[in-house]
């Protein structure tokens, strides 16, 4: 149950924050138009309801590859059960670009002209690599210390899930300045599924597998295996 756990709310989380950019980002679609407002409510609510929904089903509610690392590194999680929660949010990501492909068919043939890759992946504003790399490893550092520390000691599923909410709102709203991801299961695992399926209209538009790979899987795993390490230590000079 603990690895279906990551599967669901991993699903619930990505599907949540893809369906959003889809209604922006394609024509035919209820939406239409970007509202940055709009746009951190929907993934603050979509991490939230994934973290609640995959506590409730009694897993860890890892979510983010980076935290399934720093607890190998750190905290004694096995080998097998690494592989397993991370293969989880590879197909989770997979779910998820493919569940989009079928809800938005009629929008993605409707939408020639219009990029596709960065609903399913996060770019910068300004691609600037260094830069955007320490900006990545700060954000999800910061991102992930909030999560942790906010939910010390508490097993709600409802506290966990407005944590959740409330981190990645006060992190969109303050510090996003080259959409950044905090999660490689969020841009890298789905930009291999996007490369894979038949979207429509994807009119062979390409990732940009340098930037993917070392600012959204380097980056953004560093800072929460870091991320990890630092909360566990603090939580433990605590008691």
């Amino acid at each position: 149950m603990a690895y279906l756990s990551e599967f669901v709310g991993s699903l619930i989380f990505l599907l949540g924050g893809y369906s959003y950019m889809c209604n922006v980002s394609l024509k035919k679609t209820l939406v239409g138009k970007l509202n940055y407002i709009e746009l951190v409510v929907a993934w603050s609510l979509a991490v939230g309801f994934g973290l609640a929904i995959a506590v409730v089903m009694g897993g860890p509610a890892y979510l983010n590859p980076g935290v399934v690392l720093g607890n190998l590194i750190y905290n004694g999680l096995s080998i097998k059960d690494a592989a397993i929660y991370l293969l989880m949010e590879f197909l989770a990501a997979g779910a998820a670009v493919l569940l989009c492909m079928v809800f938005f068919h009629d929008s993605f043939k409707a939408s020639p002209e219009e990029s596709k890759r960065g609903i399913f992946s996060a770019y910068p504003v300004e691609k600037n690599m260094p830069l955007n790399f320490v900006q990545e490893f700060l954000a999800t550092f910061m991102f992930l210390f909030l999560v942790f520390m906010g939910i010390t000691n508490v097993a709600n599923p409802l506290v966990i899930g407005a944590v959740g909410f409330a981190s990645v709102a006060i992190l969109s709203l303050t510090l996003n300045s080259t959409g950044f991801s905090m999660n490689a299961m969020r841009s890298v695992f789905s930009s291999v599924w996007f490369a894979i399926l038949p979207i429509p209209n994807k009119n062979k538009e390409k990732v940009d597998w340098s930037y993917q790979l070392i600012v959204n899987l380097v980056g953004s795993s560093l800072g929460g295996i870091v991320a990890v390490i630092a909360t566990t230590y603090i939580k433990n000079k605590l008691g």
